[in-house]
């Protein structure tokens, strides 16, 4: 028998139709998995009538695709459950799962400094695991997704389990069928250090950007205010291993040591570029509110490790008073 006729194929459920959720249930049905996606509303009705429609920023390539869009996820019996919601939406999102709890690996693909305790609180180990993605995107008017996927060599989408006791069979399946549909996709031993790692360098980022207005293009040309993000990752990063987390991928680390000079001059191409505006920008400013739960979070890990952070400190007085 050739290898896979003996295998089931893979099922997973997504919670959340926004742009990652979509583009990821798009590419994953497309490489022949069963995919399921809960939706609401408008949103809903849309996916139903003319299924998922995702663009290629890039190569202009357009594709559609049909996948079932249920009222709950309870009867689809996925073998994993994608949770791509914005962190200020994490709990009710994991309320909602675990009261329906339609079974499987459940994968929060969620931005955390704080280890994900509502989806701890009410998954066991075993079932659980963490995510994070390797794109960008928007969605347009005819609710088309216009996405952009990140090189692996900078943001892979990373997968990693909650513990040793995670499920490691279907989460080596999940990241093989990620695999499959096209994106560059990593397994990652540790993902709270990685996640704490994100925070402490996209939060400045955000934040910098912010101080601009949400301009992408002008922060590109403010050296002083790149600069100040700069030392406020470096800052980020040191407080960090001041508490004893590690950065994950451990090549983020020479940000902890580079003048902040060199860095911002390394960011202002990527910062003021197309890709900046898809991948950066965009979400940022679209999701003010959760940016606002990570800037929280890393605020906290600061002051616990008592690591003076005075670029952090005036950078969050620039953005928030």
């Amino acid at each position: 028998m050739k290898r896979g006729t003996d295998e089931k194929t893979f099922r997973v459920a997504v919670f959340g139709a926004g742009v990652i959720g979509s583009l990821y249930a798009g590419r994953l049905a497309e490489a022949g998995c069963e995919v399921a996606i809960l939706a609401r509303g408008d949103r809903a009705d849309k996916i139903r009538s003319d299924g998922l429609r995702l663009e290629d920023e890039r190569s202009g390539r357009r594709t559609q695709v049909r996948v079932a869009a249920p009222d709950s996820l309870r009867e689809f019996r996925p073998d994993a459950v994608f949770v791509a919601v914005r962190k200020d939406q994490a709990d009710e999102a994991a309320r909602e799962i675990a009261r329906d709890d339609p079974g499987g690996l459940v994968v929060p693909m969620v931005n955390a400094a704080d280890g994900h305790p509502e989806f701890r609180s009410r998954f066991p180990e075993a079932r659980l695991a963490f995510a994070f993605p390797g794109a960008g995107g928007t969605r347009l008017p005819d609710g088309t997704v216009l996405y952009t996927l990140v090189p692996g060599i900078v943001q892979a989408t990373t997968l990693g389990p909650s513990g040793p006791g995670t499920d490691r069979v279907t989460l080596l399946r999940l990241l093989q069928a990620i695999r499959k549909a096209g994106f560059p996709a990593a397994l990652e031993r540790d993902m709270d250090a990685w996640q704490k790692t994100h925070v402490a360098l996209v939060s400045p980022i955000a934040d910098a950007l912010y101080a601009k207005a949400g301009d992408h293009r002008a922060l590109a040309r403010d050296t002083r205010t790149l600069r100040l993000m700069a030392a406020a990752v470096r800052e980020g990063f040191r407080a960090l291993r001041a508490s004893g987390i590690t950065i994950r991928p451990a090549r983020l680390g020479i940000l902890a040591v580079l003048p902040a000079s060199l860095v911002a001059a390394a960011f202002a191409p990527a910062v003021g570029s197309s890709w900046g505006e898809t991948v950066i920008a965009r979400h940022a400013n679209a999701a003010r509110a959760e940016m606002e739960t990570l800037a929280g979070g890393l605020r906290a890990l600061v002051d616990a490790s008592g690591v003076e952070a005075p670029s952090l400190r005036e950078l969050w007085a620039r953005v928030r008073g």
